[in-house]
């Protein structure tokens, strides 16, 4: 007859203590990967690379005005007469209203773009950076740049740039004596992989040049429009930005940045539940595949005890135990009863006779008519030799 098998429903035979110790355990695991998965949680592991803008002498407003006034006594006799000029004085911007007029954006940078680019490097050479730097917007963003490049052209902008090429090149004829300039292509935290095009007239120290360069560097400059440039036989666009730039120094303290408190108490707390309720469990596993020896002990007892009681005769009074039996037979019983049995018995019946005496063989064969005639007997031992006293 087959065997009828019970089906349970999934989870029926699992203890509530166990499963408890598994949600806890899940909800921690959830909360960990949760925790894990915002970058700023491992900034206490690594160590700030931050950077800071080191402005120098030049670029300081007393400095850029303390030049001016030379220049300004240096061409009075000529009538030349130096000045800021920036978007906010009137006259420039209607001029650089009229010249983007034929700009087109989402192109090559052409001819009708050059007389509006000369004017945005007047612009940002005649300020100081520090100047330039506190008008310009840190706010704008990639996607305003190239969405609406009408609203923002001729805005100044502030850009912390992760730089990654610096080209050099002859400048074109122009008004300011400007020989050479220098154009670098990088990128910001919100652009990621699309790039930015910045001009500058001035190489900061410590800038390499290259197609392979890795610098941080603050920019402040103006919109000009969204430049086109081929990359990979594919068309794309890049903001197009003059002005000035400077390399970013490293922070004078590199430490790291340890979590808050209680940051520190949540992760220990957690840390701690999830260590004990492991210690738990396997405290527990450990006890139902190791019993304890009292457990053993009374376990083996209560086995081994009935078999005892099965096998073991209880003796009597009536009846003699089975050893003192055997050494209290007569010859004649052992010899009828090594008849019936046919067979011989490798232990001795001792005749307890109080005339026993050294003459006796010490030991007895249990059954002299089971030996084989005329030959030898193999449980036979010699006799005893006599004692000389015995002789006497």
């Amino acid at each position: 007859m087959a065997r009828r098998t019970r089906v349970r429903p999934f989870g029926a035979g699992i203890p509530a203590g166990r499963t408890l110790s598994l949600v806890l355990l899940l909800f921690i695991v959830g909360l960990c990967v949760l925790r894990a998965r915002q970058p700023g949680f491992w900034t206490w592991i690594a160590i700030d690379d931050s950077r800071q803008l080191v402005l120098s002498a030049q670029d300081l407003p007393q400095n850029q005005l303390h030049t001016m006034v030379k220049a300004h006594k240096a061409s009075a006799e000529t009538g030349a007469a130096t000045q800021v000029i920036n978007n906010t004085l009137p006259d420039e911007w209607s001029s650089f209203t009229a010249e983007t007029q034929p700009i087109e954006d989402r192109q090559a940078l052409q001819q009708v773009d050059i007389p509006a680019y000369w004017r945005l490097m007047s612009w940002a050479k005649s300020e100081s950076f520090l100047e330039l730097l506190q008008r310009a917007n840190p706010h704008v963003l990639f996607v305003n740049l190239w969405e609406e490049p009408q609203v923002h052209r001729g805005q100044p902008v502030r850009l912390r740039l992760n730089v990654r090429r610096v080209l050099s090149y002859q400048a074109g004829e122009n008004n300011l004596g400007i020989t050479q300039l220098y154009e670098a292509w990088g990128w910001t935290t919100d652009s990621k992989s699309f790039p930015y095009v910045v001009v500058f007239p001035e190489l900061p120290a410590g800038l390499p040049l290259g197609a392979d360069v890795n610098a941080e560097v603050e920019f402040a400059g103006y919109f000009l429009k969204v430049m086109a440039y081929d990359a990979y036989e594919t068309r794309r666009g890049a903001p197009l930005l003059i002005g000035q730039l400077r390399l970013l120094q490293p922070t004078a303290t590199n430490s790291p940045t340890w979590p808050q408190p209680r940051e520190l108490i949540l992760w220990a707390g957690g840390l701690l539940t999830a260590v004990g309720l492991a210690i738990a469990f396997g405290i527990r596993q450990y006890r139902q595949s190791h019993p304890s020896l009292a457990a053993i002990i009374t376990k083996t007892s209560e086995t081994v005890q009935p078999r005892l009681v099965e096998q073991t005769e209880v003796p009597t009074a009536s009846t003699p135990s089975t050893t003192e039996n055997q050494f209290t037979r007569t010859p004649q019983e052992t010899t009828s009863s090594t008849e019936s049995n046919n067979t011989l018995s490798p232990w001795p019946d001792a005749e307890k006779t109080p005339s026993a005496s050294n003459d006796q063989p010490w030991f007895n064969v249990s059954d002299s008519t089971a030996q084989p005639a005329g030959g030898i007997d193999l449980f036979a031992q010699p006799f005893r030799p006599k004692s000389s006293s015995a002789e006497k």
